[in-house]
């Protein structure tokens, strides 16, 4: 499923689902986001080692990435499963979506790229009959929460995981 259109800032946007060649643009896209919560001393569960390909691909597909392309630019991605049996154990498998891996590279920012991904999630859990859409967070990144929670997304649960 592809998606192509312009958003409310006027911005040409597309979404594709990754296939093997987008390998290294998944890595950039993701090693941008990592950079920039470092540099900003944000918490954050990711490093330069498990945003890599050779740690990815121990939970993930490569179809289970999409890729948001700003004006033919590489510019976010994320991974939608069916089944997360580390953050959602009780949750049966096909009984929701869950968004993981969720990036917009820093040049990027402020165009409405989120909202884009968020959206395509929607409308691809629409057409497989899905009506609920999971993702986990750090729940002290406020930001990051009002993002989520500005496109419906609501705190169900707080856990700590690898304290």
């Amino acid at each position: 499923m592809d998606n192509k259109r312009y958003n409310q800032h006027g911005v040409n946007i597309m979404v594709k689902q990754a296939d093997e060649c987008d390998i290294p643009i998944i890595e950039e896209i993701l090693l941008d986001a990592v950079n920039w919560m470092s540099n900003n001393g944000l918490q954050n569960q990711w490093n330069e080692s498990n945003v890599k390909w050779s740690s990815l691909s121990k939970s993930y597909r490569i179809n289970n990435f999409y890729i948001a392309y700003q004006n033919g630019l590489p510019s976010a991605c994320m991974a939608l499963t069916d089944y997360d049996p580390t953050y959602w154990p009780n949750i049966p498998k096909g009984e929701s979506l869950y968004l993981h891996k969720f990036a917009v590279k820093r040049t990027f920012a402020g165009k409405g790229l989120s909202k884009e991904l968020i959206d395509f999630a929607k409308k691809l859990a629409c057409s497989y009959c899905i009506t609920a859409i999971r993702l986990n967070c750090n729940q002290h990144r406020n930001k990051l929460r009002a993002v989520y929670e500005k496109e419906g997304f609501i705190c169900v649960e707080e856990k700590t995981f690898f304290e």
